[in-house]
């Protein structure tokens, strides 16, 4: 075993040392914070762009501002969710409908991109400016008589009262100044312009008032933040305010600044005729939010003015539970984790945007959707998602890597338009090779993590790669290829911390396959690290594991004579686990009880939970069985 241990370059770092009846999901644990600390699965992307409007006029050679004041905005927004595999039945079609709900991709990626949103009155309060050593609790984020006229929302009681701050800003020094913000009221809206005419771009699907799939129109999807009326609305808990800190970054002036807030969110997904959202949704729509241990943290780091016209983005780092507020049996319960929030910004107009520019601002070159989900062709790469699996070995067990795809659904075709994350290798002579869909996988053998502090090693023999090939970007054909890999995995987590974090890094990847413009050859790179990070946490029924590589790859099409580098590294994620047993829902009806559930399980009972479980009914996609008020107590559950 010694030379498989062996560094095959020089290369930084080369040596680096069930259970029955109902579940819910649980986020990881972290640290609250003060002192600092930073986060952690549907998966939402979200934008949020504001305009002028916001706090005092002031001009870009100016100081943090000597009152508390409220600012009005326009703001846009997108939204991307992740769909825990056992929600996919809510968004495919299903046998009476012919259509996926507006904007989701399918199983495969399980990503639901909302329409580009609108909302012209967007509040935005602001504190006095006031330094760090010298804050006394309560501060006025906003002016405490408007939207809503309360003081009890526009004071900050302490910084107890933000849910996350990151490190720059609770460790600044003493004597910077800074001030306290709040999105006070939100509500975005699907955007249509006065003509009528939604914001059209390949990334999002469009939208109108009638959101009727199979007319190519998305839904009126909605996102709501803060305690106005138009917000979430004065039911707010005051521990789900979205408010933020702007804070100085030099000792010679207020400006350049940085700036975040912790943002939490209700978002409405509406029921859309001729898709299963129709009949399975309420009639007010499935409203999913983020719960007060699991905000949306937006930075940007560079300020130079206010109102501030930047974007605001999600760093990277783990994803963001979304869940159902309220309960809908039998497709959900409340609190049950829809999927995970990954990518998000926001941003803010000049104050020359007007109301008629919304669309401008988010599609064009460099604008709110290039910075948010990414320009068409190279997605951004998400935070990976802590997925639910039943071992915590490594790799899991059937797993595969893949790569980004950023795809939306045509609802009048019911086809994907994929716009994946693709890299290309210059070949002299040749031109340029287009891959993208790139899927590792034949992981066999896999091995336990590694204690604190230890370093192992993981090596299978003969990893098989499937990807797309295209020498114009546009014809694309598949090619599978195949050959060994070696990754080192590190625990850099202290026993007693979740979840444990490991350190990884790609050291060896040969792959050989045929494609139609001859044999290629694709190797990690001997140059440049292809790092990962991978997380386990418990979880009642297995472990919580997010896991991803950012590899930098070389194509050689001479029969490894020339290596061709990549133009950039590529993420490829672990995939998405299939839909395990989630809730059972029990309703009584005249003399009997009748018991319901959803996805392709089989319902198990017992009369003792000391006695083996018996099959009673499946498996069955959605089922339901009834069982008279009569005997003793009995047990259900559901199994694959």
């Amino acid at each position: 075993m010694e030379d498989m241990l062996m560094c095959p370059r020089m290369k930084t770092n080369c040596n680096q040392t069930k259970r029955p009846v109902e579940i819910k999901a649980r986020n990881l644990s972290r640290a609250k914070t003060g002192s600092g600390s930073v986060f952690s699965a549907l998966l939402l992307a979200g934008a949020l762009l504001f305009a002028s409007g916001w706090g005092a006029m002031r001009c870009s050679a100016q100081n943090f501002p000597a009152a508390p004041t409220d600012g009005q905005t326009f703001s846009i927004g997108v939204v991307q969710i992740v769909v825990d595999p056992n929600f996919a039945f809510l968004f495919a079609p299903a046998p009476t409908y012919a259509y996926y709900y507006p904007g989701y991709a399918g199983p495969a990626s399980g990503i639901l991109t909302g329409p580009v949103m609108y909302d012209g009155n967007t509040i935005i309060g602001e504190s006095a400016g006031h330094l760090r050593s010298a804050t006394v609790f309560p501060i006025a984020a906003g002016t405490p008589n408007q939207y809503p006229p309360s003081t009890t929302y526009s004071n900050i009681l302490g910084y107890g009262d933000f849910a996350l701050i990151p490190p720059s800003f609770s460790g600044a020094p003493a004597s910077y100044d800074q001030i306290f913000t709040q999105i006070k009221q939100m509500d975005l809206v699907g955007y249509v312009d006065t003509n009528g005419s939604p914001c059209s771009d390949p990334r999002v699907p469009s939208t109108s008032s009638s959101g009727t799939a199979g007319n190519g129109a998305g839904p009126q999807v909605t996102v709501k933040a803060g305690p106005g009326p138009f917000g979430i609305g004065p039911s707010l808990p005051m521990n789900r305010r979205s408010i933020g800190i702007v804070q100085q970054t030099t000792g010679s002036g207020d400006f350049p600044a940085q700036s975040f807030f912790d943002v939490f969110v209700e978002v409405t997904l509406p029921p859309v005729p001729y898709t299963i959202s129709d009949s399975d949704f309420p009639a007010g729509g499935a409203v999913v939010y983020n719960d007060a241990s699991d905000p949306l943290l937006i930075e940007n780091l560079s300020l130079t003015e206010l109102p501030p016209t930047v974007t605001y983005v999600h760093g990277q780092s783990t994803a963001v539970p979304i869940r159902f507020r309220d309960g809908n049996p039998p497709y959900w319960a409340a609190g049950d984790v829809l999927g995970y929030l990954t990518l998000a910004g926001h941003g803010v107009f000049t104050n020359t945007v007007t109301a008629t520019a919304p669309c401008a601002a988010a599609t064009a070159p460099g604008g709110l959707l290039d910075q948010t989900l990414g320009p068409v062709g190279s997605p951004n790469p998400p935070p990976p998602i802590p997925w639910l699996r039943p071992t915590n070995s490594f790799p899991t067990p059937n797993t595969s890597y893949g790569s980004v795809a950023n795809t939306v659904v045509d609802p009048s075709s019911g086809t994907t338009n994929i716009l994946d994350d693709t890299v290309s290798f210059a070949v002299p002579g040749s031109g340029i090779l287009y891959f993208r869909d790139i899927s590792l996988g034949n992981f066999q053998n896999p091995i336990p993590p590694p204690p604190y502090l230890g370093t192992s090693y993981y090596n299978p023999p003969s990893t098989v790669a499937t990807m797309q090939v295209s020498a114009d970007g546009l014809n694309w054909f598949p090619v599978a290829a195949s050959g060994p890999a070696s990754v080192t995995i590190s625990n850099t987590t202290p026993v007693g911390i979740i979840p444990s974090t490991f350190n990884m890094e790609v050291l060896l990847l040969n792959l050989t396959g045929s494609s139609p413009f001859g044999t290629i050859m694709l190797r990690e790179s001997p140059t440049k690290q292809s790092l990962g990070r991978h997380t386990i946490a418990p979880d009642p029924r297995g472990y919580r594991i997010s896991s991803f590589f950012d590899v930098f790859t070389e194509l050689s099409t001479d029969g490894g004579e020339t290596w061709h580098p990549a133009n950039r590294s590529i993420r490829v994620l672990a995939s998405m686990p299939p839909a395990v047993p989630g809730s059972i829902f029990a309703s009584p009806v005249g003399t009997n009880v009748v018991v319901q559930w959803q996805n392709n399980f089989t319902l198990q009972s017992t009369t003792d939970l000391g006695l083996p479980f018996t099959d009673v009914k499946g498996p069955v996609t959605s089922g339901s069985y009834t069982n008279p008020v009569t005997g003793g107590v009995k047990y259900f559950r559901l199994r694959n």
